[in-house]
């Protein structure tokens, strides 16, 4: 036993190193940057409700309102005559700001003339503060700058660069501090304020080794509160004045003030870590408040990744193996399930957590590392001492079927402690009358009857990839899509509820044939005698079949004693329901919710019928009966269904003489449709009458001429 010990625990560090070295190569190739990528955009917009913006910080907008207001007020068409800018400048620099920044570029002479331009030029040159825009288009090692007018660039205080830093799938993760272009250093317009305060010298910061930041964006761009426009020139013409406006100059002393278009159409926008659609000066306001703050991301250094994804590898590898030797199959699976959530919530909580404080620290390579090393050593074990497939069956094999066991053991991710949510499809059956058979058999003849009719049932089901849940008596709760996932979950419940009515008339069938020619060895006495009673009181099986589709939880439910897999939910309940309304409508057997009929496409041949509330579930659910399989159709049943559906369409319409008498004619066609006497005998004795079904005429439903639902009254 020691040395069974040494060997496995040998083998735990060789695979954790193993993996880790494979790890190691995924991270120096890069192959997971995309993937990282993801994940700390994931963290950037999580983490952005734990910071705020910098208080210094003003963002003024030239937004629609303020294009409005301005045509209004001043008579400006778009674009504004350049002394509005001027006009700003002035109000602004009165406060004095620590700078204007304009994100507006100004390339072209003014349409209103030179003097427009001379305007601005003598705001810029007196507030001596004014920062202006200059961008530089990259096409590969080419470079061409679009600056500002020589008059405007001249008398502006500094020229900040607006160029991104994008990355490969263009998302701004990282800026600038400066930009090189024909021989000379350019500030971004985020950093240009700390140029002019002659802070060039950036070593102190987290850069990277292309000489870039990363940003840390705030939630969105109104984090900032912007200032429209319009409330700035308002308070200039009051200031002018000598009254108090919406603002004071003061109420701008110190602040870095950003001014750029924010009217649909007129701003630029870019994809950054917190949003598609961001406006591109936000990348400018995140840089300077990013060094205000001190709150660039900082990247975790490659040698404290690199240990602590090797550190997975071993936590890893070491669990499994340490659950591997525990002495009971519960105490192993409590190990195995307390190493995974631990490497999990490592590998996912730590960077999430680190990044709240600003730390960088890779997540995909991380946990890519520990689910390596867990599923390597996971598939050591299974391989070279197979005790995971042994305990999977037999710790699931006193709850679950052979089959769910097979298929947890094939694909354990479809299988969820506790319960998984799946799109999927509930089957109820139950034997008409059966409390009637009862009366009749003795205990053991009931049982062999069951036996007998279950199996066959149950075996229909499993062959159309359906999951048996339990048994009731001799109702069968069923499903398909779970503990396995498949699309067409809908389809292989509705074939197989009509294979199963099929089966029924081949089980009647045989119940008469073997009476008829006496029992033969291959028949149980009991089921031979059961049998007997059934033909002699002219007894038949028939199944009812209720079927609904949509979302439902599927698990392993129970206590520590007693577990089953099982479905749960809603959409079960209602499944449930249906089964017991084909009594009321004396369908053939089946009745299928409107989800599921969505589900399905031509190959099925139904019937609408009514919108009914069934009992506990609120919501009204329109009825259909599943007739057959399409290739089995006739003309003679299309044209009826058809002629059906006229009739339906009728009666819900109100036009109850014109509904009988399709009805009647139907009748007629199949004298054996009792669903179609049903309608018959609801609009002869009320509809035609102006009266509606009421609890007290005892027939089940209640009519509401309002919304023309039935309300059934039995479950």
């Amino acid at each position: 036993m020691k040395n069974k010990n040494i060997k496995i625990w040998k083998r735990a560090v060789i695979s954790a190193l193993i993996c880790a070295l494979l790890t190691l190569f995924i991270y120096l190739t890069g192959l997971f940057t995309a993937f990282e990528n993801k994940t700390y955009d994931q963290r950037m917009l999580f983490s952005s409700r734990f910071i705020s913006p910098n208080d210094n910080i003003v963002l003024i907008t030239v937004d629609q309102q303020s294009i409005d207001w301005a045509g209004e007020t001043y008579g400006y068409s778009w674009p504004w005559p350049r002394e509005a800018y001027a006009h700003v400048i002035d109000f602004l620099s009165q406060g004095n700001p620590s700078s204007i920044m304009f994100d507006i570029l100004f390339t072209e002479p003014s349409v209103y003339g030179e003097e427009d331009d001379q305007a601005l030029c003598r705001a810029e040159k007196e507030s001596g503060k004014v920062v202006q825009t200059l961008f530089v288009s990259e096409d590969g090692d080419s470079k061409k700058g679009l600056f500002p007018l020589s008059s405007i660039m001249n008398n502006a205080a500094i020229l900040g660069n607006i160029t991104s830093c994008m990355d490969k799938d263009d998302i701004i993760r990282r800026g600038r501090l400066s930009y090189e272009f024909e021989g000379k250093t350019y500030p971004t317009l985020g950093t240009a304020p700390l140029f002019l305060q002659g802070k060039e010298n950036f070593l102190d910061l987290p850069l990277l080794k292309d000489d870039t930041v990363l940003l840390r964006y705030q939630k969105n761009l109104n984090s900032y509160i912007p200032y429209s426009i319009k409330d700035i020139l308002s308070s200039y013409d009051s200031w002018k004045k000598g009254e108090e406006g919406i603002f004071l100059p003061e109420d701008f002393e110190d602040a870095y003030v950003f001014i750029a278009y924010y009217a649909p159409g007129l701003f630029d926008i870019c994809s950054v870590p917190v949003s598609q659609v961001y406006p591109g000066v936000g990348v400018h306001i995140t840089t300077l408040d990013n060094y205000l703050s001190d709150s660039f991301i900082k990247k975790t250094p490659a040698l404290l990744e690199v240990l602590f994804f090797i550190l997975l590898s071993f936590i890893a590898s070491l669990g499994v193996s340490f659950a591997s030797l525990r002495p009971s199959q519960r105490q192993s699976i409590i190990v195995m399930i307390l190493t995974f959530f631990t490497g999990i919530i490592l590998s996912l909580a730590l960077p999430y957590l680190l990044f709240i404080y600003g730390i960088w620290l890779q997540l995909a390579i991380s946990l890519f590392a520990f689910l390596l090393s867990f599923i390597v050593s996971t598939s050591l074990s299974f391989a070279m001492e197979g005790k995971q497939k042994r305990f999977i069956k037999s710790a699931f094999s006193q709850c679950l079927s052979k089959e769910v066991v097979n298929q947890i053991m094939n694909d354990p991710s479809s299988f969820t402690l506790g319960g998984k949510t799946y799109n999927m499809t509930a089957i109820f059956t139950d034997i008409e009358k059966f409390s009637s058979f009862s009366e009749l058999l003795t205990a053991r003849q009931l049982g062999a009857l069951l036996n007998y009719y279950l199996t066959f049932m149950s075996d229909i089901i499993i062959s159309h990839k359906g999951t048996v849940d339990k048994y009731e008596g001799d109702a069968i709760v069923a499903f398909c899509g779970a503990p396995v996932e498949m699309p067409d979950h809908a389809k292989r419940a509705c074939a197989a509820a009509i294979e199963m009515k099929k089966a029924e008339i081949i089980m009647n069938q045989e119940i008469l044939e073997i009476v008829k020619n006496n029992k033969n060895e291959k028949t149980d006495e009991d089921l031979y005698e059961a049998f007997k009673i059934m033909a002699a009181n002219k007894k038949k099986l028939f199944t009812r079949i209720g079927i609904n589709s949509g979302e439902m939880i599927a698990g392993y439910f129970g206590s520590k004693m007693k577990k089953n897999y099982t479905m749960m939910g809603n959409n079960v309940n209602l499944a449930s329901r249906l089964e017991g309304v084909n009594k009321q409508y004396s369908t053939g057997g089946i009745l299928i919710s409107e989800q599921t009929r969505k589900l399905l496409d031509e190959d099925f041949l139904l019937r609408k019928l009514d919108r009914v509330q069934v009992v506990n579930v609120n919501t009204p659910v329109r009825l259909y009966e599943l007739i057959d399989i399409a290739q089995n159709k006739d003309e003679k049943l299309v044209f009826y269904l058809e002629k059906w559906d006229q009739a339906l369409d009728l009666f819900e319409k109100k036009d109850f003489t014109s509904a009988l008498n399709i009805f009647t004619e139907l009748n007629k066609e199949r004298e054996d449709d009792r669903v179609c006497r049903y309608y018959i005998r609801l609009i002869e004795k009320y509809f035609i009458k102006g009266k509606y079904p009421l609890d007290s005429d005892n027939e089940g439903v209640i009519y509401n001429p309002e919304n023309g639902v039935f309300t059934l009254m039995q479950k």
